[in-house]
């Protein structure tokens, strides 16, 4: 006995629900936080890339006990207070948190119920693209920012050396004799590198990457990030050395868009290069070698 098509993706309908009172709540920081305007485009991925791999499912939907049901319709007091608390704090992480863990754990076991937890696993890869629109934890994204301006700081100092420019390091500032660059928390790279993070879980789901090229897609997602930025970082401090601070003003925001497009196409490469297919390409061109 076969279901019907609406029967079939009710289940997936339930999964995606689970994640919208999280999505709602982050929202807000889509909208007026530093780090997550990305934000947006992750619910609309995130359901045409779960559709895709629902579709493919050829295992029969197991059936849905009155009990299941029960449980999904407990948690709607839990969701219902979470978000209450949003309400009287919208910049408060903890329940953003706590709704998304709600929906990862529940997702999940949901899946596994109806079609096994191999299922269930396939899956991970559109979670994790889910949580990566959700704030991190304020310690943790401090601690990032903080590391990431301090490092292209750096670097950035030792290649005016390198060039024989005496560029000194006070705090985040690169200073010339007199002249200073200050390298703000939106120049560090970090708005890249989150971004990059939530294309690295999109593209493994799009291209079917196993755990290994993900992570090596992951890894090369964060050096292309902080490599682009450094220089971004370099060209911003040495107009602002030679040409003055207009110069360097308006520089600021085409650079910015440069470093990122830049950034993209080199993710995409590597993405397209790391991908099954791409891979399968390459063997059958050395095979007929």
């Amino acid at each position: 006995m076969t279901s019907s098509p609406s029967a079939r993706e009710l289940p997936l309908v339930v999964f995606a629900a689970l994640w919208i009172p999280a999505m709602i709540a982050a929202s807000y920081e889509w909208g007026h936080g530093e780090y997550y305007n990305y934000g947006w485009f992750v619910p609309p991925a995130a359901v045409w890339l779960s559709i895709r791999r629902w579709r493919e499912l050829s295992s029969p939907v197991a059936a849905l006990s009155h009990w299941l049901w029960l449980a999904l319709l407990l948690l709607i007091p839990w969701f219902t207070g979470l978000r209450i608390l949003g309400y009287a704090d919208p910049m408060w992480r903890l329940p953003i948190g706590l709704l998304g863990l709600t929906a990862v754990v529940t997702g999940h076991v949901w899946i596994a119920l109806i079609h096994g937890w191999r299922v269930s696993a396939g899956f991970l890869w559109i979670t994790l693209l889910l949580l990566s629109a959700l704030p991190w934890p304020s310690v943790m994204e401090a601690g990032i920012v903080h590391t990431f301006t301090k490092n292209v700081v750096t670097v950035v100092s030792e290649i005016f050396h390198v060039i024989g420019k005496p560029v000194e390091v006070l705090g985040d500032r690169l200073q010339l004799y007199s002249l200073a660059v200050e390298v703000t928390d939106g120049c560090s790279g970090v708005r890249s590198f989150q971004s990059f993070v939530m294309a690295t879980w999109f593209f493994a789901e799009l291209q079917r990457l196993h755990v290994v090229r993900t992570m090596v897609l992951l890894v090369c997602a964060c050096a292309v990030a902080f490599t682009v930025n450094i220089a971004r970082a370099y060209t911003l401090a040495e107009i602002r050395f030679v040409k003055g601070e207009d110069a360097f003003h308006h520089a600021h925001d085409p650079l910015g868009l440069l470093a990122f497009f830049v950034s993209g196409l080199l993710f995409f490469w590597i993405s397209g290069m790391l991908s099954e297919v791409s891979h399968r390409k390459i063997v059958k061109t050395l095979q007929k070698r």
